[in-house]
């Protein structure tokens, strides 16, 4: 059978494009052949051996030659199975009865047989040489930093600083069915390549050499065929409210090939690439699961891991990079992975190239050909087989239990390399003369030969042309076929919208306090216009229950602007994969939109509608829901246009508050649209609130009739004024002696409105809500705003590192060794750690789940205690418990110290590495472990001791280099990478001299020599005294040998195992071989092969349950006697007098101050981006109130001009939500770990704010005072500034009051536009408080903290000024016959406020009604001018109430749930 006659095809499995099985020479498996046989350079050579090396009961993992032997038997065994094949069919048959390679063997004879064509890509790059950013090409960012690049504008878009090569000049294939490797240490351009290859250029500032897929040049194979080279990044990205079957089911929906296999439907083919994938995966049980993150319960890290392997696995693409996939795996099932690779590689002929840290030999022996790189350069690229022997030639030294690629990346490394005794002088000392060596081997040109026939193979049989057939056909009937997506257009619509509408209702919560929200604020907002009456008063009120009603909907419209954000980060990856159309995600969006529109407005209407007393025609009330589902739509798609083209939230929220201001002042309400200035009118034309507010009220408006006759309708009223034709109504557009006043009239005369416009401007508000829909779908298209997630470091100003010499770099490492040695000498403290019948319970659905069951054991001084066992099998859980961690749940047991119950110091004195790095990003390396060694070693210990405490754990840490830079946010793209960040974590607990320490996975995402380290370290401690127990995934075998115990748990958090490792793992293995257990081989891998025993792994099955083993064993029984007797000495009464944290209140809250200074110092995004809101807000509001005169509707500007800084406050609220959410984080692990007290840090959230709010209030003060022309006397302009400073104040302590109470963002951003639209509504200004019905104005109106700073800040600017009005304002009335104006209205003028203009006028009376600037607020609202020192102090209270409430709230949910 000659593999490459075969033609192959993409068909009914997301593989079935791939060739088929190697069965040729160049692909034979070898099972008898030695693993460690070399063999001559130069051969066309295949992998030597895939054997596991730890005594598997299958002796050969991937035997391709069987696979190939049994084929006709086992296609007919698969092809008797329906293909109807359900998941739950899947689960009954368990993992262990599925057979990969039978499967795919099988399903791919049946594509051939279809006729399908295949669809196969080899690799090849030359002399490919990239460039980054450099080290001195940006340093921190500061609020400094930022206003002074703003403003020297001849910098803007210049490259600073030096670019660093990441590659260079690297040369290398990968034929199709091949697998590559790629090894090298953090730092050696591994990512960078696979990101290369995976054409995902965009965070790189130079590239240059050719990389050609089958013959295809780069940029060809990107416009046209993405989605076929697929990048699997070290992070798992999903979203938590999708179930893991929602997941693939999704992405299966979008990749689903067009040429299927006869008969055969989508469906089908989902559910059979599902059962697929599950049951590789191990996957099946957790199918209904949630995919969980930080914050929602779901998948261990493991299974999220295995998740983001089987989405990509669903793309069907031709050539996978894999970085690092194995991270957070245990060994068994990394290596059930790498197999099921080499098993699809080989079989569909796939392209793999990977990146792995800690790969055992088992895994090394399945790749065909490795890379090793070395600071950018490749110092090997050959056959697996001969890379060991190639370095041995050249006079390196192996050690036996040392793996394969653990000795390669070693090289890489002066202090963990060894040369063969007399070599040492002969061996290359570094990167370049490694390159130089290797480029002079036969090797290299060997290599190169081979390079040159593949070039011509692909010339000759040029696949391109096969692969460019074979994309046609998998594309969906009608999806265009040069397009890189697999489905058409509205195919990917409608999968997005099912799993839109997946999300909606798998996060439940947000949907019943949205609507749960619409209901309450419908109501209330309902009842404090309730029944307004058709007088001159309920024509105002109207116009404000109105605007209300839009101001509502586009606050609600707003709050989804956090969950428009945080679902990007998948969409990039899905847009890499080539999965959908980013616009037709945005469209999907708007189409789940609808519904959720249509019920919110349903429900908002209902509420509010007849309660308020709108008229009740059926015509009017279409017409108002309709009017508002378009708005609402509209105000959607205008945030999410900001979110589209912003980089981040802060930046979306601060650009789309800016706009939403202007448009709430151009709305029509507080500037009638005849008053407006003509600089900014144009405002009024492009925004979508005015014409819906238009149209909204001249719905409501048309046709009513307002009375004139009722109290304080007309001028004059009371005794003596009771003939109609001597009056004249208060509202504009009726006539001298109307006993009412048409709405049309009183439109068209207030406001310049005219009715007969309502459907015009309803289309208007359509065109809007199209014009964003397409802006923002296009937006999203074509603006690439995240540079593929790569990682930029930057340092403190003047701090970036200079590239030092090899020579400089031995110095380094030998005084490190020094430093090492030296530091472990006083340490012991002689800590034993005990822990007994420790069980824990979590509240599941229908019940309880028991995570822990029985288990006990202890860590006494000395004691290196590895704890393993399988994903899930309760590791984690278990140190969660025993570090005092947990907080739902019920824990029993006994856990104790030294013989003693645990003190209230124990967190503080314990390290705990959890396995997520939760570090606060605007510190730096340095900054972060002072912090931590200042707050939690003794307080009497010296500043300078601890300072050089945290310098030597940096040397340890081999962290001097990034002493200086930013931690960072990975997903801003800017700080440490993530093995820093995991060495961060360590160091973080160390510089604490804990007296016990947990670790969680130290060496997950670590390279072998970090790892060794990291280990190599943790072994000093415990060999100075300290008791450390240590989960661990994937040891090598140098790596377990340095742990002394083991705890091993199984499935079900019980123990199989826990005792001595003993000398070469000797007294455990001969445990499990006593009890049954196979036999290890001498050259086995101790941990793996213990978890192979104990049934880990994917696809894993124990030959007896070991936990039942261990219960009987009398090993088991002499530990449970030891810890009865720990448990008989230990005094239960015994009290303890000692404090829970080392410094006292003022020395946390001094510490944590600084730390929080500095942290809002360097968030240029929130703060100047607040400083930018202000400024802006200042100046529309003072330019479209400009130069505020003395007339009538003057008095009523100056109220509103003051009434927009309410609306501004929303907006930060909003932008202080998240970033008080993101302290929290790091101060619940902080807490958890005692550094400081919850008192401190609330404290300090509300103190860091105060200078920043001082200066923001000084800016508003200066653009928008003296523009609207407010009074300028001394007094007036201090009592202005001090009041919206403590104003300021109480909106971000009421933002962070919400935000300590909200467990997310998005729920924060639900929660918002219920207090501030109740807020501003019992301002006053919206509803006077006479208008209100009683019970609002009895109590609700006098709780508002806006109605007293608005109240101070009106009166401020309108007291004393003399009112005098032009034509519009004046009223016009016929006065008795006989009676001069002044004469007729004296009486009316004795009581009520106002003037005549025309005193001494017998026909026609011009009335002014007010005469003073106090008239107005003091007869519309009751306010006082005597009342602002005290509305003063009252704004003062509530700022106070908001601290105590803030602090409260920090205390209440100082603990995460976990």
């Amino acid at each position: 059978m000659d593999a490459h006659s075969m033609q192959h095809t993409p068909g009914e499995q997301p593989w079935l494009n791939q060739q088929q099985i190697h069965s040729d020479a160049s692909s034979e498996v070898d099972v008898e052949q030695d693993r460690d046989s070399s063999v001559t350079m130069g051969e066309d050579l295949s992998r030597t051996d895939t054997r596991g090396g730890f005594g598997e009961r299958r002796g050969n993992a991937v035997n391709i030659e069987t696979a190939v032997h049994d084929y006709e038997e086992l296609r007919r065994e698969m092809t008797q199975q329906s293909r109807r094949m359900s998941m739950s069919q899947g689960e009954k048959g368990g993992a262990a009865d599925f057979d990969l390679n039978d499967y795919l063997t099988d399903a791919k004879t049946k594509s051939e047989e279809a006729g399908i064509n295949r669809k196969n890509l080899g690799l090849v790059w030359r002399n490919l040489t990239v460039k980054g950013l450099g080290a001195d090409a940006k340093h921190i960012a500061t609020v400094h930093s930022w206003l002074a690049d703003t403003v020297q504008f001849w910098k803007w878009g210049k490259h600073q600083g030096t670019d660093r090569t990441i590659l260079n000049d690297i040369t290398g294939f990968c034929k199709d069915g091949e697998m590559l490797l790629v090894l090298g240490r953090p730092g050696a351009g591994c990512t960078t390549l696979l990101r290369v290859l995976a054409n995902m250029r965009a965070s790189f500032t130079s590239i240059e050499g050719e990389i050609t897929y089958g013959g295809i040049e780069a940029k060809e194979f990107g416009k046209h065929y993405r989605g076929e080279v697929c990048y699997n990044e070290e992070e798992d990205i999903n979203y938590p409210t999708l179930t893991t079957k929602q997941t693939l089911e999704f992405a299966l929906r979008t990749k689903a090939p067009g040429k299927r296999l006869p008969s055969e439907s989508k469906s089908e083919f989902v559910n059979k690439v599902i059962y697929m994938l599950g049951n590789m995966l191990g996957l099946t049980k957790q199918m209904d699961t949630l995919v969980g993150n930080a914050f929602v319960r779901g998948l261990s890290g493991g299974e999220r891991k295995r998740l983001s392997i089987a989405e990509q696995m669903t793309t069907r693409s031709t050539i996978n990079c894999w970085d690092c996939s194995t991270r957070g795996l245990d060994a068994s099932s990394a290596l059930d992975y790498v197999r099921s690779l080499r098993i699809m590689t080989d079989i569909l002929h796939k392209t793999t190239v990977a990146t792995l840290y800690q790969a055992s030999d088992s895994i090394f022996n399945l790749f065909d050909k490795v890379m090793v790189l070395d600071e950018g350069r490749c110092i090997y690229f050959g056959p697996t087989a001969q890379a060991k022997p190639y370095f041995q030639e050249m006079g390196f030294y192996c050690p036996d239990r040392k793996s394969t690629p653990d000795f390669l990346t070693g090289l890489c490394n002066m202090l963990e390399r060894q040369t063969v005794p007399g070599q040492e002088r002969n061996v290359p000392q570094n990167s370049v003369q490694f390159e130089r060596a290797y480029k002079e081997s036969q090797l290299f040109k060997n290599m190169e030969a081979e390079l040159v026939d593949y070039e011509a193979k692909i010339e000759k049989e040029n696949p391109a042309e096969v692969f460019r057939v074979a994309m046609k056909e998998a594309h969906q009937k009608h999806a265009p076929h040069k397009s890189p997506y697999t489905a058409t257009y509205i195919q990917q619509v409608k999968a997005l919208t099912i799993r839109q509408f997946q999300l909606i209702w798998g996060d439940k919560g947000s949907l019943i306090s949205r609507y749960g929200g619409v209901i309450v604020k419908g109501l209330i907002m309902a009842s404090v216009f309730y029944q307004l009456q058709l007088t001159a008063v309920g024509a105002f009120s109207r116009g404000g229950v109105l605007f209300f009603c839009l101001l509502f909907n586009a606050l609600i419209a707003q709050s989804e602007l956090a969950t428009f954000m945080q679902g990007r980060r998948v969409l990039e990856k899905h847009k890499s994969f080539a999965l959908y159309h980013p616009s037709a995600f945005y469209i999907s969006q708007v189409i789940a939109d609808f519904p959720l529109a249509v019920i919110q407005v349903i429900i908002f209407q209902l509420c509010v509608y007849f309660m308020v007393g709108l008229d009740l025609t059926a015509g009017k009330y279409f017409t108002f829901m309709i009017i508002l589902i378009v708005t609402n739509m509209c105000m959607n798609g205008f945030f999410r246009f900001f979110g589209s083209v912003s980089p981040n939230f802060f930046t979306a929220s601060q650009l789309s508050s800016i706009f939403l201001i202007a448009f709430l002042v151009y709305s029509g309400y507080q500037i009638p649209y005849n008053l407006m200035h003509p600089w900014l009118f144009w405002i009024y034309w492009i925004n979508p609130i005015a014409y819906g507010y238009k149209a909204l009220i001249s719905n409501e408006m048309t046709g009513q009739h307002y009375t004139c006759e009722s109290f304080g309708s007309s001028i004059p009223f009371g005794p003596g004024y009771d003939d109609p034709r001597y009056r004249t109504c208060t509202i504009k557009g009726a006539q001298p002696g109307d006993t009412y006043d048409l709405g049309d009239n009183y439109l068209s005369a207030t406001y310049g409105y005219e009715t007969w416009q309502r459907w015009i401007d309803f289309v208007a508000v359509i065109g809007f809500f199209v014009l964003f829909t397409a802006m923002t779908a296009l937006a999203m298209e074509y603006v690439d705003l995240v540079k593929e997630g790569s990682l930029t470091k930057v340092y403190k100003k003047g701090k970036a590192p200079v590239e030092a010499s090899e020579e400089d770099d031995l110095k380094a490492t030998t005084k490190q060794e020094e430093a090492v040695d030296d530091s472990m000498q006083n340490v012991a403290d002689g800590t034993t750690f005990s822990w007994h019948h420790m069980n824990y319970t979590v509240p599941v659905k229908g019940g309880t789940r028991q995570l822990l069951n029985d288990i006990g054991g202890f860590v006494k001084p000395g004691h290196l205690t590895a704890l393993m066992g399988s994903s899930g099998a309760g590791k984690t859980t278990l140190l969660d418990v025993l570090a005092k961690r947990k907080t739902i749940g019920k824990i029993d047991g006994r856990i104790y110290i030294n013989g003693e119950t645990l003190g209230p110091d124990f967190e503080r004195t314990t390290g705990y590495c959890e396995q997520m790095d939760v570090h606060s990003p605007n510190a730096t390396v340095r900054e972060a472990l002072k912090f931590s060694a200042y707050l939690r070693q003794p307080a009497n210990v010296p500043k300078a001791e601890k300072d050089a405490y945290v310098e030597q754990i940096l040397k340890l840490m081999e962290m001097e280099k990034i002493a200086d830079a930013l931690i960072g946010d990975i997903e801003s793209g800017v700080g440490i990478s993530v093995e820093e960040r995991k060495r961060l974590t360590i160091g973080v607990e160390l510089v604490g001299k804990p007296k016990l320490l947990f670790l969680d996975e130290p060496t997950s995402g670590l390279d072998a020599q970090s790892s060794y380290n990291i280990v190599r370290f943790i072994r000093k401690l415990a060999d100075a005294g300290w008791p450390v127990l240590c989960t661990i995934h994937q040891p090598s075998a140098t790596l377990f040998e340095q742990f002394d115990h083991l705890l091993l748990l199984v499935r079900g958090g019980r123990t199989a195992y826990f005792g001595e490792i003993g000398a070469d793992s000797q007294t455990m293995i001969q445990y499990f071989e006593g009890h049954g257990g196979p036999k290890c081989s001498p050259s086995a891998n101790p941990a793996e092969y213990i978890l192979e025993v104990v049934g880990a792994g994917t696809a894993g099955k124990a030959t007896k349950d070991w936990a039942d083993v261990w219960a009987d064993s009398p090993e088991s029984k002499a530990i449970e006697q030891e810890l009865e007797d720990i448990h008989g000495a230990v005094d239960q009464h015994a009290k303890h007098h000692v404090s829970a944290y080392s410094l006292n209140f003022w020395g946390q809250f001094w510490l944590v101050y600084k730390r929080m200074n500095v942290s809002w110092w360097r968030s240029p995004t929130y703060n100047v981006g607040r400083f930018f809101n202000v400024c802006f807000c200042g100046l529309i509001s003072g330019f479209s109130f400009w130069k505020l005169g003395n007339t009538a509707s003057d008095m009523q500007n100056r109220m509103f001009c003051v009434f927009t800084s309410l609306i501004m406050s929303n907006s930060l609220i909003i932008l202080a939500q998240p970033r008080f959410m993101q302290e929290r984080q790091w101060f619940r692990r902080e807490y958890a770990s005692k550094y400081y007290s919850w008192g401190p840090f609330a404290l300090t959230c509300l103190f860091v704010e105060i200078p920043y709010i001082i200066v923001l209030a000084a800016i508003f003060m200066f653009c928008f005072y003296w523009t609207a022309g407010l009074p300028t006397g001394s007094e007036r302009i201090g009592y202005f500034y001090i009041l919206f400073v403590v104003f300021l104040f109480l909106a971000v302590s009421l933002g962070f009051a919400i935000a300590s109470f909200s467990s997310t963002p998005t729920m924060a951003a639900v929660i918002n536009p219920f207090f501030t639209s109740i807020l501003i509504l019992f301002a006053g200004i919206v509803q006077p408080p006479s208008a209100m019905p009683h019970f609002w104005s009895s109590w609700m109106y006098w709780l508002d903290p806006y109605h007293y700073a608005i109240e101070g800040l009106v009166v401020n600017a309108l007291y004393g000024v003399k009112v005098v009005c032009d034509e519009n304002d004046l009223f016009t009335l016929i006065p008795p016959p006989g009676q001069s104006c002044g004469q007729y209205l004296a009486p009316y003028f004795q009581s009520a406020p106002g003037y005549v203009a025309n005193p001494d006028d017998t026909t026609s009376c011009k009335v002014c009604q007010y005469s003073d600037g106090s008239d107005f607020y003091s007869q519309t609202i009751g306010w006082d001018y005597n009342n602002r020192w005290r509305d003063f102090g009252i704004v003062c209270a509530f700022c106070l109430f908001n601290i105590v409430a803030f602090v409260f709230f920090v205390w209440l949910f100082r603990k995460p749930r976990r």
